[in-house]
């Protein structure tokens, strides 16, 4: 398993998710800004540090799911390419969705619904559903997009396990003669 490549394609992916989530903040199609509700859960306010500290959260976060992206594509179905890399990506959306839907219970700033008071943030809900269908279908559209550059960063896997098995027990078998 490469872990390198698959860390550097997660930030990648999660970097690229930031900027398409900024764009769409940008247009008005969605309000959810996840750097500040992650640096917001650590700093304890709604603040520049707080975004700040969010991105980085998300970025080392990124990084580490890819390395969870690459045991499957080495382990569990031999090859990586952005397809597989999307395909990885729908079971990704599912377990994030779900926990967008337990952060406000985690989350000590986040408010059930609006009125959002000042120095608070929205508690996103399942698949985000509380800042709109916009929104919803981002955060499956923007997964699938980090799972596809995982997966095509990281491609290609060196071999099936049993080649690499093979290859090994060969190894071994010519250094002990």
């Amino acid at each position: 398993m490469n872990f390198g490549r698959a860390f550097i394609a997660g930030v990648i992916g999660g970097a690229v998710m930031t900027v398409l989530m900024f764009m769409g903040r940008m247009m008005g199609m969605t309000a959810m800004n996840l750097e500040m509700a992650m640096g917001s859960m650590l700093m304890q306010s709604v603040s520049t540090i707080s975004w700040i500290i969010g991105l980085v959260m998300h970025l080392m976060l990124s990084g580490l799911i890819a390395l969870v992206y690459a045991y499957g594509f080495e382990y569990v179905v031999h090859k990586a390419g952005w397809l597989t890399g999307a395909g990885f990506g729908v079971i990704h959306t599912i377990i994030a969705g779900i926990f967008m839907g337990m952060m406000g219970m985690m989350h000590p700033l986040m408010t059930a619904g609006p009125p959002v008071p000042e120095g608070r943030l929205l508690a996103p809900g399942f698949f985000a559903m509380n800042f709109g269908m916009m929104t919803t279908m981002a955060i499956i559209v923007l997964h699938l997009i980090y799972g596809a550059i995982v997966g095509a960063i990281y491609a290609p896997v060196l071999g099936t396990l049993d080649e690499r098995v093979g290859e090994r027990a060969g190894a071994v078998a010519g250094r002990a003669r």
